[in-house]
């Protein structure tokens, strides 16, 4: 497969992951949905616990690819990550520290167990302040073994998906599927292919190289995808790896897009009117008038009818009676 190479390291994860997460960015045009929801019905047809997310509105042209009626504008509550509480105003930078900074007031930190509460102990340096100017609790990581991004540049690209729960994304395994030449690589494993016609294309490759379920269904979206980002196969960045995907696809079982007339370009092919010789006039023939009379037959009509009506001088001398006469010999 083309893309066997970046997803080495994805092949190992993809067994022991049980919940996996598809984030489609803000602005999801036909290709990326349809990519996306290629991939959800692939992971959900292996019994992986899927959710595909998306901080944008489903449009009436997107509302026939299969599965689009799990796109969630949310991500969803799973179990796992991990709770962090935050103590803000009590650090400063620092470098030379492994963690970035340090809290020069704080001498150690210890837990207690009091009945059913869990106390957290802070042991302050003598002379100095500790006072945290707002404490704030939340979820580090968001329970997801793997994330795939489809078709984000980057990751603000998904909007508020990733801009309110940036945690989420901490401390996963993020693939990054995309065709922008834009892309910042911010997965930790990256599909990204700024030659390729379509994230479809790509994600038809992925899918068979992870040895997914591949059905009908899921072929029909991914040519859904194709035909919209390459206006019926007819734009210049189609080549023969977005043929072969497009007979993949079909040969699975994938069902065509209907194309429609106004989706070529009028400016696609040659105008040959001007070589075309235009035809000639041919005037009409017009049959002579037949008559209804009868006509005699050959046995019927009378000796010399319908010869011409010329008349013919005789010669003169040509009704006397002819006399011989006989002369001298020699």
């Amino acid at each position: 497969m083309k893309y066997d190479s970046q997803l080495i390291e994805l092949k190992n994860l993809l067994p022991s992951a049980k919940s996996i997460l598809i984030a489609l960015p803000s602005n999801c045009d036909m290709d990326r949905f349809a990519a996306g929801l290629a991939l959800f019905l692939s992971f959900n047809a292996q019994g992986k616990e899927v959710s595909v997310v998306c901080d944008d509105t489903i449009h009436v042209a997107q509302s026939h690819l299969f599965g689009v009626n799990h796109v969630q504008k949310n991500i969803p509550q799973t179990q796992g990550g991990n709770f962090v509480i935050s103590l803000e105003g009590v650090a400063v930078p620092n470098s030379s520290s492994p963690q970035g900074g340090q809290a020069p007031a704080l001498e150690k930190m210890d837990y207690v167990v009091e009945g059913n509460n869990l106390n957290l102990v802070f042991y302050i340096l003598p002379g100095q302040t500790f006072q945290p100017s707002r404490i704030v609790p939340h979820y580090q990581g968001s329970g997801f073994n793997l994330i795939f991004t489809i078709g984000a540049a980057n990751l603000n690209h998904l909007g508020n998906i990733y801009l309110q729960n940036q945690g989420a994304f901490s401390g996963v395994h993020v693939v990054n599927i995309d065709i922008q030449a834009a892309n910042t690589s911010f997965g930790q494993t990256n599909v990204v292919d700024s030659a390729a016609s379509s994230v479809a294309e790509i994600m038809t490759d992925v899918v068979g190289a992870l040895g997914l379920p591949f059905d009908a269904d899921i072929a029909s979206n991914l040519l859904a995808g194709i035909f919209e980002a390459t206006s019926n196969l007819t734009s210049q960045n189609v080549s023969a790896d977005t043929h072969l995907a497009v007979a993949n696809c079909l040969r699975i079982g994938g069902r065509k897009p209907e194309v429609l007339q106004n989706a070529i370009p009028a400016s696609g092919g040659f105008d040959l009117s001007s070589l075309i010789s235009p035809k000639p006039t041919v005037e009409a023939f017009t049959a002579p008038p037949i008559s209804s009379e009868p006509q005699p037959s050959p046995e019927e009509r009378p000796s010399g009818e319908g010869l011409a009506a010329e008349s013919i001088e005789p010669e003169p001398g040509w009704l006397t009676p002819k006399v011989f006469k006989g002369g001298s010999v020699g």
